[in-house]
């Protein structure tokens, strides 16, 4: 926290040269420029990395210049490790004397030497990013995004060393580096392909796509100033690791990052193969708000299908008499899609015509009324399928999974977007994907054995949901295949709390939520109401009937709505009487009024503890309502004090004007935290919010 206090003390008094990346547009084009010394730098002016071309491809400094203003980089390293049938091999770099505790630049000179067992610099190909996938904004997105994002790409291609095996000569090792406009953010991967007579000759093992000695601020001992990840969910590793070359000079702690996958992986280059991505994000703060809403910004370049956000029903009847009934329910209060639930009877692996044609005809009445129709499918981690599609361990024995990368894959994917398409399904749920596990399996369509298992079910996975994101269909799943396409995950989600008293429920499921909203945006997740018995807990647990229920169905409504965090209401009805009906429009309208700045990241203001009020706020420095402050008196007594809000990442940095509810305006000064007083008058079990502008 002090760190973060002196950073803003900093920004404040016009010490640091740009202003925050987080509440301020920074209008600096990134650019790949060669050097007067005959380096490579490629830079956005939040930060920059340079290439050495001399005496080989390297990586000779990595700067940070919006926040610390100092280099990240603390010794030369290979740019990536890779194996090919046994002989390992590194990507660039170069061999030198100078020692690994810091990097003396001026240093670098006459010791500097080819690595002779690397594959060596070839080129260079400036290009514009590229999306791995089609998008465009629906959904209640905002309609600015840019996809893909806007800043420049350096591909660097490597050549074999003269004295590699035959088929290894025919190898070409491509280093990707992305750089964007306005966020200190670089994503890297590899790519590896053969030609000629190599191809399907060798077998390639990628062993690092990035591996950087850094600095030791930048290493995470508590929050870490550079927040490194992959874009893969499963079978990678970013590991943190001290520099084994420390003894060279003792007394400092070296580390290394060094991004992998988990477990062995022997790739046949048929003709090529791409590595996972990693994502380096410049935060330059230990503070947990400032590296929440920095990942949070990143995760909105990145995954911009994330932000859509429409609010759904979870349909547990699939019969048209039924489905119909809740559609005009969900037309008539603002809903906007209906998904028939796991339990519901609905199978989105039928071919059976007639059945596809009810299905047809339900999802043409919904569409008629503004409502989209998905649909849940268990698709491979404890699905039970034919035998020789089953994933099994090294002794033959089947793991209870299908496996992702054999002919399952090919049945699911066809029979799934035949379903979508006949019908005019736009969203699919898809529980159980692939979970990371691996297949022995021989025998299998799309791997070889057991070492190419988690590489192909993954690339599967992967291009599932891209191949869904181009029929811009809605993707919900409980894992986090976000790079890959998909839009939700769970958030908060604990299957067995659901069979709480109702009332634990919602208080835990608001601690979760606030909890959660540190790793997610709030589009991103999704909350849970069990309107029917989920698993057990009887009546206590249920919210039906409605009309018996109407405090905990409007605390319901009220936390996931004003957290902007679309939850699954999941039963056969959406109201049961005139009050129910009322709470649905109430919180509804609220949501569409304000969906800018709920669906707007969170800062965290008192977690819930039952013991008193409890409150997160959405922030946005882009709008006109710059910040609007959800409160919840959950307890049975008044709670009268004062509401203290954070202000700085609304922009606002002298005045603010607040309102509580659709109640007058006052004007407050910030102190010099950026934080406000507001007076609180609560009673039991209430909720307001406060609007900030």
């Amino acid at each position: 926290m002090l760190l973060n206090i002196l950073w803003l003390v900093l920004l404040a008094s016009g010490c640091l040269s740009l202003e925050d990346w987080l509440i301020k547009d920074i209008n600096i084009q990134t650019t790949v420029t060669k050097t007067e010394y005959g380096t490579y730098l490629m830079s956005n002016g939040l930060i920059s990395r340079e290439f050495s071309l001399y005496p080989d491809f390297a990586t000779i400094d990595f700067q940070d210049h919006h926040s610390t203003q100092s280099s990240i980089l603390r010794a030369i390293k290979p740019e990536a490790v890779i194996m090919i049938d046994g002989i390992q091999y590194n990507i660039g770099g170069f061999l030198t004397n100078t020692p690994t505790a810091y990097l003396n630049r001026t240093a670098l000179g006459s010791d500097m030497r080819v690595d002779p067992k690397a594959f060596h610099f070839h080129g260079t190909t400036i290009l514009e990013p590229q999306a791995p996938y089609p998008y465009k904004p629906r959904r209640g997105a905002p309609q600015n995004i840019h996809w893909p994002p806007i800043g420049m790409r350096m591909d660097v291609e490597f050549k074999p060393p003269f004295d590699a095996p035959y088929y290894h000569q025919l190898v070409t090792v491509t280093v990707h580096y992305e750089m964007y406009d306005g966020i200190p953010l670089l994503v890297k991967w590899l790519s590896v392909s053969a030609s000629g007579e190599a191809v399907g000759k060798v077998a390639v093992t990628i062993l690092s796509v990035e591996y950087l000695a850094v600095n030791q601020p930048w290493a995470p001992s508590s929050m870490g100033w550079l927040l490194v990840e992959s874009n893969e969910p499963h079978g990678t590793v970013v590991s943190w690791t001290l520099d084994p070359h420390t003894n060279d000079m003792p007394g400092s702690f070296q580390p290394n990052v060094n991004c992998s996958y988990q477990v062995y992986n022997d790739l046949d280059l048929k003709p090529s193969v791409d590595s996972f991505r990693v994502h380096e994000l410049v935060v330059g703060s230990s503070d947990p708000e400032r590296h929440s809403l920095s990942h949070h910004r990143m995760f909105r370049l990145l995954a911009p299908q994330t932000q859509e956000n429409p609010i759904f029903f979870h349909m547990t009847n699939s019969s048209s008499v039924a489905v119909k009934k809740l559609i005009d329910q969900l037309s008539e209060v603002g809903f906007e899609m209906m998904i028939y639930s796991f339990g519901s009877g609905l199978n989105l692996e039928s071919t059976n015509s007639s059945y596809i044609d009810m299905i047809a005809n339900d999802t043409a009445y919904a569409l008629s009324k503004g409502i989209e129709v998905g649909g849940y499918d268990l698709i491979s981690l404890s699905r039970q399928v034919q035998a020789d599609w089953m994933a099994i361990d090294v002794h033959g024995h089947s793991i209870g999974s299908a496996c992702f990368a054999s002919g399952w894959h090919d049945n699911i994917k066809t029979k799934l977007f035949s379903f979508l398409k006949r019908t005019g399904m736009s969203m699919l749920e898809t529980d159980g994907p692939y979970g990371g596990y691996q297949c022995a399996s021989t025998n299998h369509s799309h791997h070889d054995d057991i070492t190419d298992s988690i590489y192909e079910q993954n690339r599967l996975q992967g291009e599932f949901y891209r191949d869904l994101r181009s029929l811009e269909v809605y993707i919900n799943q409980p894992d986090t295949y976000f790079y890959q396409g998909g839009n939700k995950d769970g958030m908060g989600y604990n299957e067995n709390q659901y069979s709480l008293p109702r009332w634990q429920d919602l208080s835990i499921s608001r601690q979760g939520m606030y909890d959660d909203l540190y790793r997610l945006i709030p589009s991103a997740g999704w909350m849970f109401v069990p309107l029917v018995q989920y698993h057990a807990g009887g009546g206590p647990a249920e919210f039906e009937p409605l009309s018996k229920h109407l405090l905990e169905y409007e605390w319901a409504f009220a936390q996931y709505l004003g957290a902007g965090v679309a939850a699954c209401y999941r039963g056969f009805e959406l109201y049961d009487s005139y009050e129910s009906k009322a709470i649905v429009m109430k919180w509804v309208s609220f949501y569409k009024k304000y969906r800018d700045i709920v669906t707007s990241d969170v800062v965290h203001v008192r977690r819930a503890d039952m013991q008193s009020y409890d409150s997160f706020m959405h922030v946005n420095p882009h709008l006109k309502n710059k910040g609007l402050a959800m409160v919840f008196n959950p307890t049975f007594k008044t709670v009268v004090t004062n509401l203290k809000l954070p202000l700085y990442y609304t922009g606002l940095n002298s005045t603010a004007l607040i309102r509580e509810q659709e109640g007058p305006a006052r004007k407050y000064t910030l102190d010099r935290e950026y934080k406000v007083s507001v007076p609180l008058n609560m009673g039991p079990l209430t909720i307001t919010w406060f609007l900030v502008q």
